[in-house]
């Protein structure tokens, strides 16, 4: 027998999902185990390679996994195959499917030609699926016995849901997809290994599948596992080109760190770092608790791993509503603040519209991360996911969630599939109202989400917020500034169009959306980024790169503003015997000018030198973790540096622009995967000996 397995993913404009299909080769491996020689399976990622595979053969069961950004994609396949291959028994599975059984029905009859769904861990429910619809034929006429895990619509149009199976407790009887060579074919250098050590949340927010209490018992992958596993990835990954080869690992655990075994894991990388430097950088969700031990596991990877310190919103009231009352705020802030002592890369996750969510708790919340020195803040809109409290009908009735609809970004395509074509958008529902946010409140927030991402996201401007915090000013007043003030006019438009996109990507129904994004006149619009693009990150990239002058004008002028306004009122603040304002001014000015150097064009010129004059040490400032006094930092003579792309960030933006490419499409996927500052010009000192004036009888060398 023939099982086909797909995770699909959109390809045109960019490999919208970028990780190697692990979850249905899992799948595969677990039926090859118990099956033996009995069947053949074939896993597909690219909608291209299926349509390919369709034109020789067919398979008995084809199987598709079902999430937020490959839903329609999925189920356009399956539409354009059941009306070539009608004997094909289709089966979806994923988390993107309701839990109330009235809203999972009104799902399948919406979906028809999708014959059964699969709820909850998927591996034994298949097998079993499979087992049946052998040993019948495959004829659904005979389908009669009560598999578990599973929902469909029967013959005779009657709605069925199957009690559920225990959840699998050792998680080794499901062999590595990896080891086995399941995904072999996937070492190319275009996708993105990915592993789990572990499934299940004891968290239960509400806003996220695993909120359920389904998974709230975490259950383990042996240690032998884990390393078998990765050091499989390695070895295969070490036999790719360098020049094409991935070196970045997505661990999709919910909690990573957290546990005594994430350890261990943390040392099986290391020691696969020091053997083959892979990888470089990990991408996961740590834990929400025991920071401790999370910090530990950072140090383990060489900081290769970001710290999440995830909170929504510290609002206590959101709070409450989203159920994360036994998530520890205090501790997460504590974690930004020991990883800027250790070096490691942070970023905390805020949520906007929120049930009891207002502009006031929002810019709490955005204030409190800030003023804790994240490294970045992940700042999204509440997109309502089937399978979660707050997608279901009560939760939008309770809260008077007002909803839009949109594209969502890189999710759109059109593909031949023998003598068709398969036309297909994901489309999301967000949030930008309810009862305690009004919608203009909610666009002032994505304003301050456009200026946090700007100048503060990724370290851009980190040296302006140490002088700030170094002469007692709140770096969160800073973004009240740019956000309240008028600096440049060119500024002010680019945050214009971004509101004004802000509102034309979302649509007010879905049918007219949906209807639009079966045009492939319209879905070419999109793939060539005149619509639906990833705001907040296109914004960064057009920041970054067309808009850095007035960015760079609006940074200096704002802070001068600052200042001045603070040295007027509190001279003693400034923390030294007897400051001159134009020593700070001149400090700040050279500031802007050293992160002006080090981060202009730095995708579009990576061989130029360039160099700049200063009267402040202002690499030993930006290496200081806690600088105390600005004299400490005034050179007796000023000295040139030098700024230049070493060879390794030449070879990083070379491998990620030609997976992304560097137009504007393509910066704005690398923004939203890398820790810019680690892209930044490298900087040379060219005067040696360099005296600061209060420590004459120092020397610093680099």
């Amino acid at each position: 027998m023939k099982i086909w397995l797909a995770d699909l993913t959109y390809t045109q404009q960019t490999i919208a999902s970028d990780s190697m299909p692990a979850a249905i080769g899992g799948i595969a491996s677990y039926l090859k185990k118990n099956f033996c020689d009995q069947l053949e399976v074939k896993i597909f990622k690219f909608p291209e390679d299926l349509s390919q595979a369709f034109e020789k053969d067919c398979p008995n069961v084809m199987a598709f996994s079902n999430y937020v950004w490959n839903a329609k994609l999925s189920y356009n396949y399956a539409k354009a195959i059941k009306a070539h291959f009608p004997q094909v028994v289709t089966v979806f599975g994923g988390p993107n499917f309701p839990t109330d059984a009235a809203e999972q029905e009104v799902f399948l009859r919406s979906r028809p030609l999708i014959d059964f769904y699969i709820v909850k861990e998927a591996e034994l429910a298949f097998y079993q699926l499979v087992t049946y619809l052998y040993k019948i034929g495959f004829d659904l006429n005979q389908f009669l016995e009560p598999l578990p895990n599973l929902t469909y619509l029967k013959k005779d149009g009657t709605f069925f849901t199957s009690p559920k199976l225990d959840r699998v407790t050792d998680l080794s009887h499901i062999p590595s997809p990896y080891v086995t060579g399941e995904l072999d074919a996937f070492f190319d250098g275009r996708l993105l290994p990915i592993v789990q050590t572990n499934r299940g949340c004891p968290f239960t927010c509400a806003f996220c599948t695993e909120g359920q209490s389904y998974w709230s018992k975490v259950n383990y992958k042996p240690e032998s596992y884990m390393r078998d596993e990765l050091y499989y990835i390695a070895e295969k990954l070490n036999q790719v080109p360098a020049n094409v080869r991935r070196s970045d690992l997505l661990i999709a655990d919910s909690n990573f760190g957290m546990y005594a075994g994430d350890l261990v894991t943390c040392k099986v990388i290391g020691e696969i770092q020091e053997k083959y430097d892979y990888p470089k950088y990990i991408n996961v969700a740590t834990g929400k608790n025991k920071k401790e031990q999370v910090l530990e596991a950072a140090k383990l990877v060489n900081g290769a791993m970001k710290l999440a310190g995830s909170v929504q919103s510290l609002d206590p009231t959101v709070m409450k509503n989203i159920k994360r009352g036994n998530i520890s705020a205090e501790q997460i802030i504590e974690m930004a603040i020991k990883s800027a002592e250790i070096g490691t890369n942070t970023y905390s996750e805020v949520i906007l519209a929120l049930p009891g969510d207002t502009k006031e708790a929002h810019f709490k919340t955005l204030e409190t991360l800030v003023n804790a020195n994240f490294n970045t803040i992940c700042m999204y809109q509440l997109m309502l996911l089937p399978g979660t409290e707050l997608g279901s009908q009560d939760a939008r009735q309770k809260y008077e969630m007002f909803l839009k609809f949109r594209v969502i970004p890189r999710s759109f395509g059109y593909f031949k599939f023998l003598n068709q074509e398969i036309v297909s958008a994901e489309i999301e529902e967000i949030c930008v109202q309810n009862n305690t946010l009004l919608y203009e409140d909610y666009l002032n927030c994505r304003k301050m989400n456009l200026i946090v991402n700007v100048f503060y996201n990724d370290g851009v401007f980190s040296e302006i917020i140490k002088l700030l915090k170094m002469v007692h000013i709140s770096p969160w007043e800073w973004m009240l500034q740019l956000c309240n003030h008028v600096y440049s006019n060119e500024f002010e438009v680019f945050v214009a169009h971004f509101i004004e996109e802000t509102k034309n990507e979302l649509w007010d129904k879905y049918e007219d959306l949906e209807q639009e994004t079966t045009k492939k006149e319209i879905i070419q619009k999109y793939i060539t980024g005149e619509l639906g693009s990833n705001l907040i990150f296109k914004y960064k990239a057009l920041a970054m790169t067309h808009f850095f002058e007035p960015v760079r004008v609006v940074a200096l002028n704002s802070v001068l503003d600052l200042l001045s306004k603070h040295e007027k009122t509190t001279p003693e603040d400034l923390q030294s015997a007897n400051p001159k304002q134009s020593d700070v001014v001149q400090f700040a000015k050279e500031i802007i000018e050293y992160n002006s150097l080090r981060i202009a064009d730095i995708f579009s010129d990576t061989t130029s030198i360039r160099e700049g004059k200063f009267n402040f040490h202002v690499v030993e400032f930006s290496n200081t973790v806690q600088p105390k006094v600005l004299e400490d930092y005034k050179l007796m003579e000023p000295v040139w540096i030098s700024f230049e792309h070493n060879t390794e960030q030449k070879d990083m933006i070379e491998s990620y622009i030609r997976l992304f490419g560097n137009d504007i499409q393509g910066l704005t996927r690398i923004l939203s995967r890398i820790f810019l500052k680690k892209f930044f010009r490298a900087v040379n000192i060219k005067a040696q000996p360099i005296i600061p004036r209060k420590t004459q009888n120092a020397v610093y060398s680099y």
